[in-house]
Order: structure tokens, then C-alpha cells, then sequence
């Protein structure tokens, strides 16, 4: 069951899986494919004189899609674009997008950039983006250098008009259901006549007696009726559907409301959201609240300033699922999972005490977790010359998670006998627990932009650019055990402390970048892109890196020999790429390459003189020699557009290789070696008709 319903109109879309070789057939206007500008990395483009390989998708082709997420909502409209949605928990977004496949034994997501600052997709509303850009090979993504071996998403959020004010109300009420929910045998009889038989099947005797399966038996003849105790057949004496009971159908709410507009001084875009996912698990439920402010002001004829700030409210259920599918298979139909407010346990004399009640995974954590979003963005751009301009922009975004986790005191009975069977564990024996985790990514963008026409033929432009970015994270949690009472569930109502952590760890980096362009009668297209990075995780005499891109393009169609067939196509463009790119983004947790240039010690106890003494051990040998692998990509490219723009098609050949991979367990370096001698390698053929 599903309700879409939206102020501004909706056209169903067929959802299509994305992945490495794809074909795809889309109905396009011939003004759309031809004069369609994208967004690339530090600029725009019109898509016909692009020389590198760029998916576009517009806000269209997102809205119309009944989806609370952004991952969810590229599924299928990009071709060499893989999406695989993650364990479907609200909350975790979770889903793995790789671009052209996995190119490295590391990280091999993709970089995001949210109006050209990096940051995280789950950190966006789907209904406040504009446009998003996929970056697939080197020539359109070196301008990131060493963050862009595995591809660039590129999100462009909405922005303020100069027309009236506007306000558009979209809604998503809908019943999400499990897919491929798992089945097991239901009825208890027949569930242990068949233990039984492969108990008999290795030798070994009967686990169940005809005694106990005789029980169910008789109350599966009336299931409704009462025992001695005046309990029901079916709860005494069950024949539990665990997977049913577990996954369930339940609601999703999505609500949006945006206001835009604004005048020929200042614009303004303004959305607020709310989303409601119950989850399809018991106590897995979400509430999210994001708001969004785009704000622009021209102050004059040369200055114009802006903000982008983005803040969100997070909170999602506790229940333990981690083990939960690994416990699905072990538990048994005969026992019912809950009963006037008591959890069952298994009536049949035969059956471990161990079986599990799954509810109690789902039910016996309680507590809360609660995320915070800020992101904000402050712009200046300034027109300096005719088609010479200079924009400067500082992003300050944070993370904060708070947690606090304790044990609910639970108790099963036996419904059958009316007894209970497993107490609920007493509060000296309960555990609470608090743990809070913060980062923050402070970022500095400056870029100077140049675009000329010289003569009649020649369009010449380019940029350069600095950007840093330091990045902070740190945590602490405490567990004590051992509470006053059942409801208070604070540190000091605990007596005794468990585990105390606390961890922090930072990082920086330092970038230089340009970019050319030249293009002859818009007929003979030329790019060249460099990036220096230099990295805080390596030495500093291997922390710098060089990232080049060459890339040409020809417009066939803008040739005299090709008037004849321009009523049949109207444009045909070869294109052809080269060049580098870094992994600088190997892994989150730093367990590969990151900080490898410092050894590390760990306390060790040993004997001294016969008495125990404390001191330290190296634990990892220090490499001031290795730096981030690279990734080198070849790409060879048609596009063609015919009967008017109806039919676009594109085919691309690539070649990818990434080079000194790090790899664990650690390969033990020799004196001179960069990197461990690991290499990945894809070719494809992509062949895509819009």
C-alpha cells in the first residue's frame, strides 16, 4: 500500500538497479539534451562540451520518486552506477553505491560533495536537491586529486528565485513491507516429528516423546479453546511463525514543505521535513527533523553574499539486531512470543532452556539514541573583472551522537503450566551505560574563475584553487553495573563500574588545484586538471602527491561534412580521457596507512629481578614511506543524439588500474618499497541509450 501525493504534481518512474555494464532507455526533448549545463566539480558545464564522463540526474527525476533517502532514489539512473541498499534498519542509511565497480581492497565509496564542500549523503534531504553529478572517470574528477579514486557524487541543493514566493507542500504515507521474509515450518507437531526423523536419520534417539507432540496435536483441534487454566490452546500450546512475528508490516511517514523566492536583491530557498519510519522490526523505529536554509543577497554589482546552512534531529530505536537472524534460525514454534504482558518460554519439557523468545532481543534493550546535524556554509563571490571572478566560501559541519543503553529486566513463562520459568535478572545484575561520540570538519575554499572569447573561434576558460579541511572526532563511554532500581538507570544509581573508554583522533589536509579549458568553434574541446594534495596521515616526505587529467573531445556534428545526415543527428561527439587519482579516503577507523609513518607501543608486563614490571612494546613498525595508492583511468567515449533528441546514446570503454593498494594483515615493507605490491584492474564496455 502506497500514498504519494504532492502540491506540485507526480509522474511514476520505473525503478531500474543500476550496475556495471548498463543499458537504459529514456524519452528525452532535444533542447534538454543539447543544452543541458551541469554541475561539475568547482563549476558548471554545458553537457555538449564536456570531455569527460558525467552522469546527470535532475530534481525531477528524484521527487518523483517515493523514497526517504538519497541513496535509495539513485537506483537505476546512472548507468555504471551500482546501488545495493544496505540491512534496510531506519536509520542507517547504509547502502553500498560504487562507481564502475570496486577498484581497491579499501574504501571504495565514493566522494560526496554537497555544494562543493565533501560531507555525507545521508546528511541531505532527497527534497531539497536540485541536481546531483556523477563523476565516473578521471577527467571529470581529478580536480578532487586524492579523494576521487572511486567517483564523485556531486549534489547541488535548491536554491531562492527572483519570482514571487512559493510554497510546495509533498507528502509519502506508505505501508513498507519485508521483502523475502524468511519461512519456517509453523506448525510445532510437525516441526518435532521432523527433529525427530533427522535425529533417527544419525543414529541417535527421539529428542521429542510421543507424549508432547500428542499435546499439540490435540490443540491444534481447537485452537481457541481454554486449557484448566483458562489459557488458549494456541497460547499454551503454539505453533509459532517467528518470521512473521519479527518482520512486519508497518508505516512510513514523510512529510516536506519548502518555501521559495525572493527579489532581485536577495533570494531564499527554506524547507523543513519530518520523517517517520516505524521500522519492520520491533523498537527499530526513526524520527527524523531536518531544516534547510539557502539564503542569497547581491550587495552590489561586484559582491555577493550567501549561506547554506543545514541542521537535523535524529533518534532511532534500541533494539539488539545484531544477532537477531543468527537466533531467527535457532529458535523453535512452540513458543509464543508474548501474552498479557509476559514473554513466553517454551512449554515442552524437551526443549533447552536457551530457545529463544526473539522478542526479548528486540524488547531488552532500552535507553535512547540521538544524533544532531549542523552543517553551514558562508559565501562570498566577487566579480572582478568582465568573466573574471573570485569566490571565497568557509563550511563548518558537526556531528554529535548521544547514546544511553541499559538492560530491561525480563521474565518467561510457560503459558502451558502458567509458570514462570526464566525470572527477570535482579538489579544488582542489570548494566546501564552512556557513550557520546563528536566530529567536526572545518573547511577553507577559495577559487579564482576566468572565462573569455577571443576572436570568434576561441573559448577560453579556466580556474585555480586552495582548499584545506581539518577534520576532529573524539568519544568516551562508561558501563556500570549494578543498579538501585529498576527504573533509574542513571550512572550513579549503578554501583559498580564496568568499562570506562575514551578515544580522539584528527586529520588535515592541504590542496592546490586548476583547471583549462579551450574550445575551437565549439568544435574541437580541450581540458587539462592538476591537483597537489598533501596529507596529514603520511610523512612529510612522502605526504604530498600530484593528480593530472588530459582529456579531448571532437564534435563530429559540427563538421561540414556531416550537414547532409543533421536532419537524422543532431550531435555526435568522440571524446577521450586520461588521468590519476587517490585513494586518500582508504578507510575511516585509520586501520590502513593512516599515521603508519609513527610506531606504536603498547604495555607489556615482564620480570624484573623476579618481580613483575611494567614497560612498553612496539606494536607497529613505523613506514615514513607510504602514501595513498592511485588509481589510473583510460576512457574512450561516443555520444550521439538523433531523431531530434528523442534517442541519446552514449558507449564508453575504460580502463581502470589502481596501483598500490594497502592491505592487511600488514605485508612487511623493505627499505625503499612505497606501498604493498597489490593492483586492481576493470575494463568495461558501457553502452547507454536515453
Amino acid at each position: 500500500m502506497l500514498f504519494w501525493f504532492s502540491f506540485v504534481g507526480f509522474q511514476p518512474q520505473e525503478v531500474a538497479v543500476g550496475g556495471k555494464s548498463v543499458l537504459t532507455v529514456t524519452m528525452l526533448s532535444s533542447n534538454k539534451a543539447l543544452d543541458e549545463v551541469v554541475v561539475i566539480g568547482y563549476g558548471t558545464q554545458k553537457k555538449v562540451n564536456m570531455t569527460g564522463s558525467v552522469a546527470a540526474i535532475s530534481s525531477s527525476s528524484i521527487e518523483n520518486r517515493p523514497v526517504t533517502n538519497v541513496s535509495s532514489s539513485l537506483a537505476g539512473l546512472a548507468p555504471g552506477v551500482f546501488v545495493r541498499q544496505g540491512s534496510g534498519k531506519p536509520g542507517s542509511d547504509g547502502a553500498t553505491i560504487r562507481i564502475r565497480g570496486t577498484g581497491t581492497l579499501n574504501n571504495s565509496d565514493a566522494l560526496v560533495i554537497i555544494d562543493g564542500i565533501m560531507g555525507s549523503m545521508d546528511a541531505v534531504n532527497p527534497n531539497d536537491i536540485e541536481s546531483i553529478s556523477i563523476l565516473k572517470d578521471a577527467a571529470s574528477a581529478s580536480i578532487y586529486g586524492s579523494l576521487a579514486a572511486n567517483g564523485v557524487i556531486v549534489i547541488t541543493t535548491k536554491k531562492g528565485s527572483q519570482n514571487k514566493m512559493n510554497v510546495t507542500y509533498t507528502g509519502l504515507y506508505s505501508s513498507s513491507t519485508p521483502m523475502n521474509r524468511p519461512t519456517f515450518v509453523s506448525d510445532n507437531a510437525r516441526h518435532m516429528r521432523l527433529f525427530n526423523e533427522g535425529a533417527r536419520n544419525i543414529g541417535q534417539a527421539d529428542v521429542y516423546s510421543a507424549a508432547t507432540i500428542a499435546l499439540w496435536d490435540e490443540a491444534n483441534k481447537n485452537p481457541d479453546g481454554l486449557t484448566a487454566l483458562g489459557i488458549p490452546n494456541r497460547v499454551a500450546y503454539p505453533n509459532t511463525d517467528w518470521g512473521k512475528v519479527v518482520l512486519t508490516n508497518n508505516v512510513v511517514q514523510n512529510h516536506n514543505i519548502a518555501v521559495n523566492g525572493g527579489s532581485e536583491k536577495a533570494s531564499y530557498n527554506l524547507s523543513m521535513g519530518y520523517l517517520d519510519n516505524q521500522g519492520l522490526m520491533k523498537n527499530t523505529g526513526l524520527k527524523r527533523y531536518q531544516l534547510r536554509a539557502n539564503v542569497e543577497a547581491r550587495i552590489n554589482k561586484f559582491l555577493t553574499l550567501g549561506t547554506q546552512t543545514f541542521a537535523s534531529n535524529q533518534s532511532v530505536g534500541m533494539a539488539n539486531t545484531d544477532n537477531l537472524f543468527n537466533f531467527l534460525r535457532q529458535t523453535t514454534p512452540g513458543i509464543y512470543p508474548y501474552y498479557n504482558g509476559k514473554y513466553g518460554f517454551a512449554p515442552a519439557p524437551e526443549e533447552p532452556v536457551t530457545n529463544n523468545n526473539l522478542l526479548t532481543y528486540l524488547d531488552g534493550t532500552g535507553g535512547n539514541n540521538n544524533t544532531n546535524r549542523f552543517n553551514t556554509t558562508v559565501y562570498a563571490t566577487l566579480t572582478l573583472l568582465k568573466g573574471l571572478t573570485f569566490e571565497t566560501k568557509m563550511n563548518y559541519q558537526m556531528r554529535m551522537q548521544e547514546q544511553n543503553s541499559y538492560s530491561n529486566p525480563i521474565e518467561r513463562w510457560d503459558f502451558a503450566t502458567n509458570i514462570l520459568r526464566s525470572q527477570a535478572s535482579t538489579p544488582d545484575q542489570l548494566t546501564t551505560s552512556y557513550s557520546f561520540n563528536k566530529d567536526y570538519l572545518l573547511t577553507f575554499d577559495n577559487v579564482l574563475r576566468y572565462n573569455t572569447t577571443i576572436g570568434r573561434d576561441h573559448d577560453l576558460g579556466g580556474l585555480i584553487g586552495y582548499n584545506q579541511n581539518y577534520f576532529d572526532y573524539y568519544e568516551f563511554s562508561a558501563t556500570k553495573k549494578g543498579l538501585i532500581d529498576y527504573t533509574s538507570t542513571t550512572l550513579s544509581s549503578a554501583s559498580d563500574m564496568s568499562a570506562i573508554s575514551g578515544s580522539e583522533y584528527d586529520r588535515a589536509m592541504r590542496s592546490y588545484f586548476g583547471r583549462i579549458n579551450y574550445a575551437f568553434r565549439s568544435k574541437y574541446l580541450l581540458e587539462a586538471n592538476l591537483r597537489y594534495d598533501g596529507s596529514s596521515k603520511f610523512a612529510s616526505e612522502s605526504r604530498w602527491g600530484v593528480f593530472p587529467s588530459f582529456s579531448a573531445g571532437w564534435r563530429i556534428m559540427e563538421e561540414p561534412f556531416m550537414e547532409s545526415v543533421r536532419p537524422y543527428i543532431q550531435n555526435m561527439k568522440l571524446r577521450a580521457s586520461w588521468g590519476q587519482l587517490g585513494n586518500n579516503i582508504m578507510n575511516s577507523d585509520l586501520s590502513r596507512g593512516n599515521y603508519d609513518y609513527q610506531a606504536t607501543y603498547d604495555k607489556v608486563n615482564y620480570s624484573f629481578n623476579g618481580i613483575s614490571a611494567s614497560g612498553l612494546v612496539q606494536s607497529k613498525y613505523a613506514n615514513a614511506l607510504l602514501q595513498w595508492e592511485k588509481t589510473t583511468v583510460t576512457d574512450i567515449g561516443l555520444e550521439a543524439s538523433i531523431l531530434k533528441g528523442r534517442v541519446n546514446v552514449e558507449v564508453d570503454y575504460y580502463n581502470k588500474l589502481t596501483d598500490g593498494i594497502l592491505t592487511t594483515p600488514p605485508i612487511y615493507l623493505t627499505a625503499g618499497t612505497k606501498t604493498a605490491p597489490t593492483q586492481t584492474r576493470r575494463q568495461f564496455l558501457t553502452v547507454v541509450l536515453k
